[in-house]
């Protein structure tokens, strides 16, 4: 047997096997879901966005509040360094020196909160998500069951096709099931 003939076989086994897929597939009841619409649209996903907005304003508002002294010092070294002249030698101040020194500690450290308070928003996000999608399983289970389908697709991974659309359900479900959901802001350790 040749390296072509093999290669023929191979070909027509592979594509035996695609066609049974695809006909397979196409007897299935196919669903499809928009859960951003959802999540984005929804009673308890637009409660969830606004205690999200109103945690990372808090945050923003911190880390302003810390930044605030922190710039004024910064202003304070800056005119003190220009005093010095055009080339300021700082190893006659000792004192500006270290107080230089002080001061980017503490911006780096700044910089440093202001990555720990954006992973928490994120972390509170996705927790107060966590809950509504632990609620959309139930739901989609059921319509699932309801309809006999085999298959859900989220509207996103769809390229063609005009299979049965349950968004509209699945949201008017959710709604009725769940309006709210705690939002708890979530902290994370500092190293010191």
């Amino acid at each position: 047997m040749t390296f072509t003939t093999k290669f023929y076989r191979g070909f027509i086994a592979i594509a035996a096997a695609a066609l049974v897929s695809v006909s397979a597939f196409a007897q299935s009841t196919i669903l499809i879901v928009d859960q951003a619409k959802i999540l984005r649209e929804s009673e308890v996903g637009k409660h969830i966005q606004r205690q999200v907005d109103s945690i990372g304003n808090t945050m923003k508002n911190e880390l302003q509040s810390a930044a605030s002294p922190l710039k004024s010092e910064g202003a304070t070294l800056e005119a003190e360094i220009k005093a010095l002249g055009a080339s300021p030698d700082m190893s006659s101040r000792p004192d500006l020196q270290s107080r230089f020194s002080s001061f980017v500690q503490k911006s780096q450290k700044q910089q440093v909160e202001a990555r720990y308070k954006q992973q928490e928003l994120v972390m509170t996000e996705a927790k107060a998500y966590q809950k509504v999608n632990e609620k959309l399983e139930g739901i989609l289970k059921t319509i699932v069951a309801e309809r006999n389908a085999d298959v859900v697709i989220d509207r996103s991974a769809v390229i063609y096709g005009k299979p049965a659309d349950v968004t509209d359900v699945v949201m008017s479900r959710l709604n009725s099931q769940m309006r709210t959901v705690p939002v708890t802001r979530e902290r994370i350790p500092r190293k010191q």
